[in-house]
């Protein structure tokens, strides 16, 4: 998306530093607040895109930037052959929850927009297409917006989920994906997209429980089913529950001990690859036990004016362990 489209969400985007207003032109993007820094000088354009971002609270540079053209820190290079990509999915079972929840979530924002209003999706942690949403791509009567730390091709702006440069209940749905454990403060940016969200606004959230590292540097929590449930304390439960089980997240643990025992990701690989059929059997597994082992776990809500108790939380529990 170049400046010219970016112009038609002109009134909802704001200044991630002082949450006023910004001005849209052909020199690029500028808070209106004379008080701001970044009234003076613009945010940078990287690749088309704003990169509209408070640098000094991030832990993104805008030299890091620039001297990248806005490219991931961490490479993301699609599967190029056919015997790549059915290795990948082969090794990764589909998302079964997105491809479910997702359809979901749409056909409820289109009962609350009602047939004269398109909703507005915002996908935080968009620069690739995750698994299961293609529903959400597809769908010809929804505005889908996209950003990350980094630029792609489907996003239309470059942010940070701590600081979202959008105006107060501005989008009608938020979906994030395999993103909060690479985030400093979760409750921050579940914080952020509370506010973005239009009254009765609905969020799709899958997250890591038991799973390893990945993406290096930027990797740094992991929930439980409860603790996943308490950070979304602010929103009315439509659904929650396990994305992948305790088969999945044994099939890692295999992969990450071969890594350690021969010092090699290689071995880690061919090992995962063996016991890939580990996370195919997630299907069958009780998942009360499973979700006390699971290796990620999603949350489908909408927002909500009261705030869930540390006394409902104890009750929320859907484990096995009673």
């Amino acid at each position: 998306m170049g400046l010219a489209e970016l112009k038609k969400h002109h009134g909802d985007l704001i200044c991630p530093r002082c949450s006023s207003s910004v001005q849209v032109d052909e020199s690029g993007v500028r808070c209106t607040s004379t008080a701001c820094p970044y009234s003076k000088e613009p945010f940078p354009i990287i690749a088309g895109a704003p990169a509209l971002f408070d640098f000094e609270h991030s832990i993104v540079s805008v030299e890091q930037l620039v001297a990248t053209s806005g490219s991931s820190q961490i490479p993301r290079e699609q599967p190029s052959s056919r015997f790549r990509r059915r290795l990948g999915t082969f090794l990764h079972p589909p998302n079964y929850q997105a491809e479910r929840n997702i359809p979901r979530m749409l056909d409820l924002l289109r009962q609350d927009a009602g047939p004269s209003t398109r909703p507005v999706v915002l996908v935080i942690g968009g620069g690739a297409v995750g698994k299961g949403l293609d529903d959400l791509y597809a769908a010809e009567d929804v505005d889908t917006l996209a950003f990350d730390i980094y630029w792609s091709p489907v996003t239309q702006f470059i942010a940070d989920g701590h600081r979202i440069p959008l105006a107060d209940e501005s989008v009608d749905g938020v979906l994030i994906q395999a993103v909060l454990e690479h985030v400093l403060e979760p409750q921050v940016v579940v914080e952020q997209i509370h506010r973005v969200l239009r009254p009765d606004g609905l969020v799709y959230a899958d997250t890591p429980f038991l799973q390893q590292v990945h993406d290096g540097p930027y990797d740094f929590t992991r929930f439980t089913d409860s603790g996943h449930r308490y950070l979304f304390r602010d929103f009315e439960r439509i659904d929650s529950g396990t994305v992948a089980g305790a088969g999945t997240q044994l099939a890692w643990s295999i992969d990450y001990f071969f890594r350690a025992l021969f010092r090699s990701q290689m071995a880690g690989l061919g090992a995962r690859l063996v016991f890939s059929w580990l996370a195919h059997l997630d299907r069958y597994l009780d998942p009360r036990y499973s979700i006390d082992g699971a290796s990620s776990v999603y949350f489908l809500g909408r927002k909500s004016p009261s705030r869930l108790s540390p006394q409902d939380i104890i009750g929320y529990y859907q484990g096995a362990q009673r």
